[in-house]
């Protein structure tokens, strides 16, 4: 399933990082700056192939300023993409420490934000905003005037719009986009109160976007979290008997996407649900190769594209969550956080590329109730920080073993 999202990434790889080989051969925002970026990173040192997709979206905004979500050429604007790019470019930092990004796309993000100001009301982005809202296939918007997945979308934007100014050291823009970003907030907090924090109206995607976002009170966490389980279960292939989505109109509320687990499993990771993520991998990807497939399918349904890279979000995430290095290059040169969350794993050994053309070789052992987790350095020095904040270092060519008391 890891290598199958690497050799799915390298059939969309040309020129740009494409969707597919054989359809559009497009590079949508979605593919190249979201998932693609993350799978690229997880497996390879050089995703300068994302920062000119990136720059490429700004350069080819439209007048108002909202940056495309497909070009160059044919360019397509949607509002989803366009604030989906925001926190995209902090990401490629982090996985590049390349900081010239942040300066020379400060202005088009500003643009790009600035640009939903004409459709906002009191509930949010109005139904007016005349750009596509392509949150996932299958999505089903909630009733009412404003579609409040895109504003969670929005939300995070400006969170991440506010985390960019702080890096340049703008203050005054930080301060701008923390009182937008409070504000914000209280219009999403009456959605949420007003559904009751009953998250089967609320629905899959808006949980999740809602959680990413910091806008799930802490005592409703765990019965958010139950509700994605239990949403995806009752999804194909989970469960043969429901909906397939055979083609791009067919919405139902009972759909998961191999494209939605990009943000969906990060959560389940984090909350406790490894080892429900790691079944899911083999319950759901495992059913895309069946027939002897050899990519990813563009969706739980063999109708669709059958080479698909932004289905491929369980490569990016095992290096990540099972191999437990998060890059902070925005911190430090080849400076990592440690997040190991295996869940019943018993051990695990894999590479991490290093910006440089290197790479890090871990392995990890469960002994009993501690975790035997060993780290290879190549020339260079590597800096790990465990999330009690404390501080290991691996010297050139070193192998540092260190005892983790459980699996975090």
């Amino acid at each position: 399933i890891w290598n199958t999202g690497i050799e799915t990434y390298k059939a969309c790889s040309e020129d740009a990082l494409i969707d597919n080989p054989t359809r559009e051969r497009g590079q949508w925002l979605g593919d190249v700056g979201i998932v693609g970026m993350e799978i690229g990173a997880a497996g390879f040192s050089d995703i300068a192939i994302v920062r000119r997709g990136l720059v490429q979206s700004a350069q080819c905004a439209d007048s108002a300023g909202l940056v495309a979500g497909l070009c160059p050429g044919g360019e397509s604007y949607m509002a989803s993409y366009a604030l989906q790019w925001v926190p995209a470019c902090l990401s490629y930092v982090r996985l590049t420490g390349d900081r010239t990004l942040l300066g020379e796309l400060y202005e088009a993000a500003e643009r790009n934000v600035a640009a939903f100001d004409r459709y906002m009301t009191d509930e949010g982005i109005s139904g007016e905003c005349p750009y596509w809202n392509f949150i996932d296939w299958g999505y089903v918007p909630n009733d009412g005037p404003c579609d409040m997945a895109l504003n969670l979308h929005y939300m995070i934007a400006v969170q991440s719009m506010t985390r960019w100014s702080s890096e340049l050291r703008l203050d005054d823009r930080e301060a701008y986009y923390r009182e937008k970003a409070d504000r914000f907030r209280r219009i999403l907090d009456r959605y949420y109160a007003a559904c009751g924090f009953d998250w089967d109206k609320v629905g899959y995607h808006r949980t999740v976007l809602g959680l990413r976002a910091g806008l799930v009170p802490d005592d409703r966490r765990e019965e958010a979290v139950a509700f994605i389980k239990r949403h995806i279960l009752r999804c194909f292939p989970n469960d043969p008997t429901a909906p397939r989505l055979s083609d791009p109109a067919a919405n139902n509320p009972r759909l998961i996407t191999p494209y939605f687990a990009h943000y969906a499993f990060p959560v389940l990771f984090e909350s406790g649900e490894a080892d429900f993520v790691l079944d899911q991998y083999r319950a759901c990807w495992g059913w895309a190769l069946g027939e002897g497939r050899t990519t990813w399918v563009e969706v739980f349904d063999t109708r669709w594209t059958h080479c698909h890279q932004w289905a491929g979000a369980p490569t990016w995430q095992l290096t990540r969550y099972v191999l437990g290095l998060h890059p902070r290059f925005d911190r430090q040169t080849n400076s990592f956080d440690l997040k190991l969350l295996p869940g019943s794993l018993g051990q695990a050994e894999g590479d991490v590329p290093l910006p440089s053309g290197e790479r890090i070789a871990v392995r990890w052992q469960a002994e009993g109730d501690r975790i035997r987790y060993t780290v290879s350095a190549p020339s260079e020095a590597i800096e790990i920080v465990t999330d009690r904040g404390e501080r290991i270092r691996v010297k050139p060519f070193a192998t540092r073993t260190v005892y983790l008391k459980d699996k975090m």
